[in-house]
């Protein structure tokens, strides 16, 4: 049945022209352990990259997409960063030329990141005391911290993992993934939700000021990355979606800042992922105008989603999309996880069709829905 290569397929796949077979390429979450606690690590492979990789594409035949490891940002010079504990606050801040910049959590038993609080985590949402990002003095701070790589050593960093996905890929001839890009998902991250909602209203001019701040940063990323030669570009819209915002202010915020991300992507040859999980009904004219190749893990199940409506506007996209990691993966009922995949592939036919389940496999899942969902492919595929 093997009549292109796993790179040869995913890539036509993504972008709608014919393959051999509809490939199936999953999202792999091993979670850490604060995100297991009190569940068992279900996975037959441990928790690295090749592991993961090895396992699935010899094991099952799945056209996997090894993804390099990416440090997107990198302080300037003399830029440092000092933690303190006042139980149960934990706070770090940055002293930068602009000023110092702070940030201040509740700690408790599920904070997964130890003796520090990162820029972009979701574990950071619901549990700011301060957030990052209040206004225009900590973005004159963040303009010192969030900076693109811009030295041999912080290139050579990067191309060091570049080279080992690289070897990975080649071991299988597997398409390779890079993840840059946040936009308003990693503002989020910076402000919490409530809080960036808002303040999309109150002071929308702070909201594209930092926008274009990252818009820049990760055009840079790209450069780079695609001059290594990577072959999908994943953005992370995940929490640019209908969920928080009118389709009015993601146009204002975010249609020319992500069309200029896909040209520079498309220049070089190589395609364009966007993330969506939920969210994406309101906002389907919206989407169908942005210059995409691949939506990545709409979950076609939640009742307030349509994707026969996503289908219909951005028909001329490709779709990563399977079962869903809320509603049929976390629960031992293989049929339902069956019956999904089949309803999938009658939504979306054959034609620029990926499966993987939105937004991911997960550790925690019984590990028997996995392999309901490789049987239910391979039969349909």
């Amino acid at each position: 049945m093997n009549t292109m290569t796993s790179r040869e397929r995913m890539l036509a796949a993504v972008k709608r022209q014919p393959v051999d077979y509809v490939p199936c390429s999953p999202f792999i979450n091993p979670q850490d352990y604060v995100q297991r606690i009190g569940r068992r690590y279900g996975f037959p492979f441990g928790p690295s990259r090749e592991e993961i990789v090895t396992y699935f594409v010899e094991e099952h035949g799945l056209d996997m997409t090894p993804a390099c490891p990416w440090q997107s940002f990198f302080p300037e010079d003399g830029v440092v960063s000092r933690m303190r504990y006042d139980a149960p606050v934990l706070t770090k801040t940055w002293s930068t030329p602009a000023g110092e910049l702070s940030a201040a959590v509740t700690y408790d038993d599920n904070w997964p990141h130890g003796y520090d609080i990162p820029f972009f985590s979701d574990y950071t949402i619901g549990k700011f005391v301060r957030p990052w990002l209040e206004n225009e003095a900590d973005l004159a701070c963040l303009r010192h911290i969030l900076r693109p790589p811009s030295t041999r050593e912080q290139i050579d960093r990067l191309r060091f993992g570049w080279e080992a996905t690289k070897r990975l890929a080649d071991r299988y001839d597997l398409a390779t993934m890079v993840s840059i890009g946040t936009g308003l998902t990693g503002a989020q991250q910076l402000v919490d939700s409530t809080a960036l909602c808002l303040m999309a209203v109150d002071n929308p001019e702070l909201v594209d000021a930092y926008l274009e701040l990252e818009h820049q940063t990760t055009m840079k990323n790209y450069e780079i990355a695609l001059d290594f030669g990577v072959d999908i570009v994943r953005r992370n819209g995940f929490y640019e979606s209908g969920d928080f915002f009118s389709p009015a202010m993601l146009e204002r915020f975010l249609m020319r800042r992500i069309n200029e991300e896909a040209a520079v992507v498309h220049q070089a040859g190589a395609v364009f992922g966007y993330t969506v999980l939920t969210g994406y009904t309101p906002m389907v004219d919206y989407l169908a105008r942005l210059e995409l190749d691949c939506i990545m893990t709409p979950d076609p199940f939640f009742r307030s989603e349509s994707p026969e409506a996503l289908r219909d506007a951005c028909g001329r996209m490709s779709f990563w999309t399977g079962p869903s990691d809320t509603i049929h993966m976390p629960w031992d009922d293989q049929e339902a996880v069956r019956n999904a995949v089949e309803r999938v592939f009658e939504i979306y036919g054959r034609s620029g069709l990926i499966v993987a389940a939105c937004s991911s496999v997960k550790a925690i899942h019984p590990w028997e829905n996995t392999l309901a969902m490789i049987e239910t492919w391979k039969r349909l595929r």
